[in-house]
């Protein structure tokens, strides 16, 4: 029977497993000082702000502030419960349990497992059919004459769906997998009469996989010449198109090698490209390309070249795309490819040294395609044709921050048209001063916070007795004698909620026995709050040689809080006596809240000597 996991063996898979590789299959990770830096997983932002600690094994991002362990890490990214994290772990490090892992009870995770189950058993299905039946003979033809070779086939697991409504069916109804779930999770079709079905027919299936290589979803491309010419499945529970980017977990580490992405328009661009040797080439699913989607890639490198069909759709995408990117915080260059054509096509018929030479490397600055797009949709038939174009060349030229590559865009306009540079440059000028305006009016006004964005977790400028409570709370999570001379000597609870509801789970941590680890001490906290504050403090950069003499001051800074703050209240209130003892007219009144006064001055000296002594 499945039991919980053993202490032992998690801490066997959290000490053979290296978080920095871990975390670097899903995000760019770059080297600084002791730590590791990225953009967060977790939330859309253009300046890093996760950080990961190789020395400590631990991962908070200073954004969102997610934080922990790498069990932490992949439940969160995968939507993992701990067993599930804790066995993807062990499986990467070969470490077997002593005992089935249980599983919680966690109807969505257990539905999700099927799911991936079946689209593993159906691509292998379809790769079969393809490559050892007859009725796949004439769709490898098909894809031999387009150059795909066998090794690409099999790289890719491309296969064939065959003119059948019920093969898929049948064949997954005989491994038991549940047709109503089979239906959710796209692999299959139903009418309004309730007949299920296959959903793809005669098509050669092209497997999609997520960030990590898990197939989550198919697209068939005809044969035939029958509509659609591409098809891709349903969204589902694992599919997300527009979270999903084809051949992310092929091309992710050449990515990042060449810090630079090739972005093209469908996956068999993709593919063609691969087979050329072009490693770094990733594609959308014939859907508008998102922001998630840019978020994604941005995760990866902040080099990106587009690639899209040079069709006017095609360049209408580009457009659409260069938007997402750049917004993300991508440099965007473009590569121009003959009206018509596109790069699956292009690689065919030229070749790959051809693609690379003069395609890819002739890439395009966006402003260059701008210009070139909107020349391309603009009828010039009149003066007042060209003075709108103009102008509206003029809007995106203006946006350029490098005033050289300004002037050269204004030269080339000014002799396009045979008009003075000096007319050209007068009509920039007035944009850019709009433009300006407009800019001013739309800057929010907030100020950036250093203290989340500039990557360290450092002590902040907070009142004393806060900080004085978070390093307590830092060595506290590594040291179970600071914990308890902390609960023995503190006479004051610590003012900040969470600080005290952590405290509070340090003490019971120590009290079962357990031994000072953050990571299995952020496990054990089941607060959302407090675990975020541990995995904050657990990155804290502070000498871990702290002596007795600052652990008093410390526990003197929170136990004096209470005090320090009645004396602002009682100096407060004494001023106001004095106050109003200055401004009555009635003598006995007076005298009576001189007294008081008074009486308060001694009670407040008798504090502050007690503070002074203390």
């Amino acid at each position: 029977m499945a039991q919980s996991a053993p202490e032992e063996f998690v801490n066997q898979v959290r000490a053979a497993v290296d978080i920095v590789d871990v975390v670097g299959e899903y995000v760019q990770l770059k080297k600084r000082g002791r730590a590791y830096l990225g953009l967060c997983p977790f939330h859309s932002e253009k300046t890093p702000s996760f950080n990961v600690n190789a020395e400590r094994q631990f991962y908070h991002c200073f954004g969102c502030h997610a934080g922990g362990d790498v069990f932490s890490f992949v439940m969160q990214v995968e939507q993992l419960s701990f067993p599930e994290a804790l066995q993807k772990l062990a499986d990467r490090v070969g470490l077997t349990p002593p005992a089935p892992l249980a599983h919680e009870d966690n109807p969505m995770q257990s539905v999700k497992a099927k799911m991936y189950e079946a689209y593993r058993f159906v691509a292998k299905l379809y790769h079969y059919v393809l490559t050892s039946t007859p009725y796949g003979s004439e769709a490898l033809r098909y894809l031999e004459n387009r150059g795909f070779t066998r090794m690409i086939i099999d790289e890719y697991m491309i296969g064939f769906a065959p003119e059948s409504w019920d093969f898929v069916k049948d064949n997954l109804v005989k491994r038991n997998f549940p047709l109503e779930l089979m239906v959710e999770a796209g692999l299959l079709s139903s009418n309004d009469r309730g007949r299920v079905y296959d959903k793809f027919r005669k098509r050669v299936i092209f497997p999609i996989q997520d960030s990590q290589g898990e197939v989550i979803g198919f697209g068939g491309r005809s044969i035939d010449g029958s509509e659609p010419k591409y098809l891709n499945g349903p969204e589902t529970l694992l599919f997300n198109k527009s979270r999903t980017i084809f051949n992310l977990h092929r091309a992710r580490s050449d990515m990042r090698k060449r810090n630079q992405a090739i972005l093209f328009e469908g996956y068999a661009d993709v593919i063609a490209a691969w087979q050329a040797g072009i490693s770094n080439g990733i594609a959308t699913l014939g859907t508008a390309f998102t922001e998630q989607q840019a978020h994604l890639i941005r995760r990866n490198t902040d080099q990106v070249i587009l690639c899209y069909d040079g069709d006017f759709a095609g360049q209408d995408a580009t457009a659409k795309a260069i938007d997402q990117l750049q917004k993300a915080g991508c440099t965007v260059r473009i590569a121009p490819l003959p009206q018509g054509s596109d790069p699956d096509d292009y690689i065919r018929q030229y070749g790959a040294e051809q693609f690379s030479q003069q395609v890819l490397l002739q890439a395009m600055p966006v402003t260059s395609f701008q210009l070139k797009h909107l020349r391309s949709k603009t009828v010039i038939q009149d003066e007042a044709d060209k003075a709108e174009y103009v102008r509206q060349a003029l809007e995106f030229i203006v946006t350029l921050p490098n005033a050289i590559e300004r002037d050269m865009y204004e030269r080339q306009l000014s002799e396009e048209f045979s008009l003075s540079l000096e007319a050209v440059k007068t009509e920039a000028k007035k944009l850019y001063k709009q433009q300006k305006l407009t800019n001013q009016r739309d800057k929010v006004t907030a100020p950036w916070n250093n203290s989340i964005n500039n990557g360290k977790f450092t002590v902040t400028k907070a009142p004393a007795h806060e900080n004085a409570e978070r390093m307590l709370l830092y060595y506290m999570l590594r040291d179970p004698e600071i914990a308890l001379r902390v609960q023995q000597e503190c006479n004051a609870d610590f003012q900040v909620d969470e600080h005290s509801a952590l405290a509070a789970y340090l003490y019971a941590y120590y009290a079962e026995g357990h031994p000072a680890d953050p990571g299995a001490f952020i496990h054990y906290v089941e607060d959302e709050k407090c675990k975020q504050l541990a995995s904050g403090l657990a990155m804290m950069e502070c000498r871990d040689d702290v002596s007795d003499k600052e652990i008093e001051d410390y526990i003197k800074q929170v136990n004096n809080y209470p005090i320090r703050a009645e004396l602002v209240r009682l100096r407060e209130q004494q001023k106001q006596l004095n106050l109003q003892a200055g401004s009555t007219i009635d003598e006995e009144q007076r005298k009576k809240l001189v007294i008081e006064a008074a009486l308060l001055g001694m009670k407040i000296a008798e504090m502050e000597n007690a503070l002074r002594e203390g």
